[in-house]
This record gives C-alpha cells, sequence and structure tokens, in this order.
C-alpha cells in the first residue's frame, strides 16, 4: 500500500474523511481526495442576484412561488461548468471531473490500472483505486447535500433532504418540483484544492432517479428519489453540521396568530413550547457564504400537510430538509420537520430574508432514515 493511500486510511480512522472504494485499483493507484464544492464569493453573490431576478419574473405581483434555481449558460460559467448543451450531452454514472472548456474525466478505478471503466463519458483518470471526502458537506448522498438535475433541455440547481428507508434500500427526499418521475439526480462535490482560472474543479454523479413525484403545490410537494445500488454506501441520513433527524415532528397548531379586527390589531404568539419551535437546515444555497450554508429560522405555523417559517434565504435551497431544534416531546432532538419549497415573493427577499413554506415530513411516503445527533462528515456507526 503506497504512502499515501495509508494515510488516507489513517484519516478515517480520525473520522475526518470517508474512503469509497470504486473498483480494484493497483496498489500505486492515485488517491483523489473530493471535497466540498465552493465557490468565489463575488460570483456567488452573482447567482444570488440571478436566482432572485428569475423568482421575480415568475411571480411579478408577488405571492408564493418554487424555489428550484434554472441556470442559464451564465450562470453555468459563474460557477466554473461548460455551457448547458455540453453538460446535457453525458451522463455522469461514475464520478466525473468537468472542467469549464467541456472536458470529462472519470474518477474510477481500473483493473490492473488498464482499461476504461464502464459507464460516464470522456477520459478516465490515472486508476484512482480510492477516493475519499471530506467536509461537512462532502460530496456524498445526504440532507442538504448539491442536487443538480440534468434532465430534458434543463440544467437546475436544488438540495436534498431527509433520508428514507435501510441500509442497501435508501431513498432520499427533495422537492417535488425539482424534478418528475424517471429524472436523473446528480450530486456535486470538487476536486481537492485542483483549480482552473481560480474556481475548483466539479465533479459530478448520477446517483439515482426520481421515483416518486409530486408537484401540486404548498404541502403537496415532495419526492423521492431511489439510490443506485452501487452507491448505497454514499447515503448517510445524518444532516451535514446539524445532525439529526431522529424521528419526524408532528405536532400542529399556529405560532403566531395575526389579529387583523377592532380597534388594536397585532399579533398573538402562542406560548406552547412543542410549537414554538426554531428550525434548523443546511442547502447548497448560495449568498450566505461559500458552498453549504448552516442556518436557523424561526417557525410561525404548523398546518397538518405544511410548515412556515421565517429565515435567511438563499437559491439552491429548494429541496432541501429542515429540522426542528427540539421536539414535539420533552427531550426530543433534531427532529424531521420537512422539505422547503417556495418563498413568498416580495421587496424583503432582495434583503436575503423571507417568508418561506415546505411540505412536512409526515406527508412523505416512506420510513424516516434516523440520523445521528452529533454531526460528522461519514457514517461512523460507534458514534451517537
Amino acid at each position: 500500500m503506497s504512502r499515501r493511500r495509508g494515510q488516507a486510511g489513517a484519516t478515517l480512522g480520525l473520522a475526518i474523511s470517508a474512503l469509497l472504494l470504486l473498483g480494484a485499483g493497483s496498489a500505486a493507484a492515485t488517491t483523489v481526495k473530493l471535497r466540498e464544492y465552493r465557490l468565489p464569493a463575488p460570483k456567488v453573490s452573482q447567482l444570488r442576484s440571478h436566482w432572485l431576478n428569475q423568482l421575480a419574473a415568475r411571480r411579478p405581483d408577488g405571492g408564493w412561488a418554487p424555489m428550484r434555481f434554472e441556470l442559464s449558460n451564465r450562470d453555468l460559467r459563474l460557477m466554473g461548468l461548460p455551457p448547458r448543451r455540453v453538460l446535457l450531452s453525458h451522463r455522469y454514472r461514475v464520478p466525473t471531473a468537468v472542467y469549464p472548456g467541456g472536458r470529462m474525466v472519470r474518477l474510477a478505478a481500473r483493473k490492473g490500472g488498464k482499461g476504461r471503466s464502464s459507464g460516464g463519458s470522456g477520459s478516465t483518470a490515472d486508476s484512482p483505486g480510492v477516493i475519499t471526502f471530506a467536509g461537512t458537506g462532502f460530496f456524498g448522498i445526504r440532507p442538504g447535500a448539491w442536487l443538480l438535475l440534468l434532465n430534458d433541455n434543463s440544467v437546475g440547481w436544488c438540495s436534498l433532504a431527509h433520508v428514507y428507508g435501510a441500509p442497501g434500500s435508501y431513498q432520499i427526499s427533495t422537492a417535488g418540483h425539482c424534478g418528475k418521475a424517471g429524472d436523473i439526480g446528480t450530486v456535486v462535490g470538487a476536486v481537492g484544492n485542483h483549480r482552473v482560472n481560480g474556481q475548483p474543479v466539479p465533479v459530478l454523479l448520477d446517483f439515482g432517479s426520481f421515483q416518486t413525484s409530486h408537484d401540486a403545490g404548498i404541502g403537496r410537494d415532495w419526492a423521492l428519489l431511489s439510490v443506485l445500488p452501487q452507491y448505497q454506501h454514499l447515503v448517510t441520513p445524518t444532516m451535514a453540521f446539524w445532525g439529526g433527524p431522529i424521528g419526524t415532528y408532528t405536532a400542529e397548531g399556529e405560532v403566531i396568530t395575526p389579529q387583523l379586527t377592532g380597534r388594536n390589531p397585532g399579533f398573538s404568539v402562542n406560548p406552547d413550547p412543542t410549537l414554538v419551535q426554531q428550525l434548523v437546515h443546511y442547502g447548497h444555497g448560495t449568498g450566505l457564504g461559500p458552498g453549504g450554508t448552516p442556518r436557523s429560522a424561526t417557525a410561525i405555523s404548523w398546518r397538518p400537510s405544511h410548515f412556515m417559517f421565517f429565515g435567511a434565504i438563499s437559491p439552491g435551497d429548494s429541496g432541501s430538509g429542515a429540522n426542528t431544534l427540539t421536539g414535539d416531546t420533552v427531550g426530543a432532538n433534531r427532529e424531521a420537520a420537512g422539505i422547503l419549497t417556495h418563498l413568498y415573493v416580495d421587496p424583503l427577499m432582495r434583503e436575503g430574508l423571507g417568508i418561506m413554506a415546505g411540505t412536512r415530513a409526515t406527508q412523505v411516503s416512506g420510513t424516516l432514515a434516523n440520523g445521528q445527533l452529533l454531526p460528522y462528515p461519514a457514517p461512523i456507526p460507534i458514534l451517537p
């Protein structure tokens, strides 16, 4: 075993990286480290402005709008990706480094270091027998992971929500408006510290497809993606940064009730501590920090099928999962609240704040997979 691979194994032992064996590589194979995909702050700011303009165009008179970000060639260039026609002309069945000029390098192992690996497109890298993953929002399949939708003639940007099912047969949720049944889901990472023109090199992976999708408005907007068998071990139910979910939040009621009649209009606050919840979420949005951004928000309403909250907004949040900070019973922590789907379009959103709505986790047809209370970049069974 080479020294570099030995170092990767030691890192795993310290629970800093996750190792993914992609095939039978040679002992001298190069280790490729994949990290969270991050962009320079100025380009992040431009992307955020483009997203807000897109939402305003969808709802010129205000109102609720789905938060999926449709990426133009201008947006893709800012992200260091090739034009839409190039992205859509390939599939990414193995982790594939995608360069701005359209070059594709597959990061899959080859037996004995020779021959082409199956799937993907473009040239194959020099037999990386092991790929390591690092970072709180690392290249993987988990709550908060960056989701690209490369289907039909469209390139969309969403995030992943909660994991459902059991090891070996995991599914993962997102917003139904992010994709229809049969669409392919793609996660995004970056090649270590390697950069082109000052930007990281994105790595794309087609990990599965939309099995079920419902796009019928607030409270009826959810989907489940099936994960391919060869990538089941890339799945972890634990939300990046925050940890959880552990169980599902089921309480119902209004946190803030408007009183708009009488001499003294105003608002009343429900003192029920199970309803006055702080939400925590992690989505690969822009404008609030490069890469995935952990945020908290204040719950406003818990309806049977949907929830509303006030907090910081960001493109790419659509489809990401939210957990409650505590829970609906004494001692509960990090319960699954639901999936972020809609934003109320008004001038406040230009300030980076807004009222958002989502589909409650109780509406998703599946068995929630519990995460760990302590967040970590890789699934380690000995952790709580």
